[in-house]
């Protein structure tokens, strides 16, 4: 995204959300900003009003360049005289400028409040995990609650109707269908949403799917219900864990970061092939960090990708380098549904760290 792009897009989401406390009136301001991904229009603000930080984050130093910005949900807004500049702070407290692409260093003092203020942030806007077992006494049968879309900040109420390995759920009135419908951008979609569900004063991490199936039994216009997941919660079908579910329940409690990193290598991939089925590109910048211009091709050309068969061998499973073939259909823009095979390689730092895709080909995945 070109530079004055991202700032035109800061400053309209900025503008159009409620902020909590308000900024002084002097020359230089931040704004503290806390969202899903990082095209979330759902987003909590605060106006800094300490003019010590402000001026600390204004001064900080810029250091080495950084190929990528690593992936976060904590921006800031600093604006002084028609001047603008972005900066996020990664999990480990690291500031970057987005603009320039570089790490800085920002006086001690002022980082340490900055993070705390983060964290008060953090919990207001994201949601509570709790698991399925938990969730199913909290939200028996017949309970109605709200719904909120984290991308889009739209809300509506629901009912749960039915379900015993995760809850089936309908939207209560066909105004809340529509609602429902609005953040599906107005197509039914089985994509998978970061949710938060909200009853007796709690907000619940979630994840929800837009397509409507199986029976249904309210006059709301919803021909059937729809399926909501919590965190360990299964299928119906197969009694197993939907990654693509879960990843969006810890991504709607705001910890889909160190979520990832402890998947193992074959469901990394299973999330490289998620990534590209939900348009995810913050998704898969968490794991294919080395050319973001490339992430950004396969999110824009791939419609649609599948494995055929996961029960290949790997070639290669040491510790730190992981390596297997896998057979798949792919479906790109304007071109019909194909077989195709690739090998995927893995690699990680140490056994602590998260595994990553090494280098995927875009030419030989979707050999153009």
């Amino acid at each position: 995204m070109k530079k004055w792009m991202m700032v035109t897009l800061f400053l309209v989401l900025l503008g159009a959300i409620p902020t909590i406390g308000s900024a002084t009136e002097a020359a230089g301001q931040a704004s503290l900003i806390v969202k899903s991904s990082s095209q979330s229009l759902h987003q909590t603000v605060l106006k800094v009003r300490s003019e010590k930080i402000v001026q600390a984050l204004f001064q900080a130093t810029q250091l080495e360049k950084v190929d990528f910005i690593p992936f976060t949900n904590h921006y800031v807004l600093l604006e002084d005289r028609g001047t603008i500049r972005i900066y996020t702070i990664d999990v480990n407290g690291d500031f970057f400028d987005v603009q320039q692409k570089r790490k800085l260093k920002v006086d001690p003092n002022a980082a340490k409040k900055i993070t705390s203020y983060f964290r008060g942030l953090h919990e207001h806007h994201f949601g509570t995990l709790l698991k399925w077992e938990e969730i199913d006494e909290i939200i028996p049968r017949y309970t109605t609650f709200t719904i909120t879309d984290l991308e889009t900040g739209l809300r509506f109420k629901a009912q749960r109707r039915a379900g015993s390995n995760h809850a089936d759920v309908q939207p209560l009135t066909k105004a809340d269908t529509a609602i429902m419908k609005e953040a599906y951008g107005g197509k039914w979609s089985w994509k998978r949403r970061a949710i938060l569900v909200h009853h007796n004063g709690q907000a619940l991490a979630a994840s929800m799917h837009g397509m409507p199936h199986g029976g249904g039994a309210l006059a709301n216009g919803f021909p059937g219900h729809f399926c909501i997941h919590f965190k360990d919660s299964l299928t119906h079908s197969t009694r197993s864990l939907d990654l693509s579910h879960q990843l969006m329940v810890y991504k709607a409690g705001g910890i889909l970061s160190p979520y990832v990193k402890q998947l193992s290598a074959q469901e990394v991939i299973e999330t490289f092939f998620i990534a590209l089925n939900q348009h995810d590109l913050d998704l898969l910048k968490l794991i294919y960090n080395e050319d973001l211009e490339q992430a950004e091709e396969f999110i824009n050309e791939v419609e649609l990708i599948r494995l055929t068969s996961n029960k290949r061998s790997p070639t290669l499973n040491g510790d730190l380098i992981f390596e297997i073939p896998l057979s798949f259909i792919i479906k790109q823009k304007d071109k019909k549904e194909r077989a195709s095979s690739y090998t995927f390689r893995l690699k990680r730092e140490s056994i602590t760290d998260g595994w990553t895709l090494d280098g995927v080909r875009t030419d030989q995945l979707l050999r153009k």
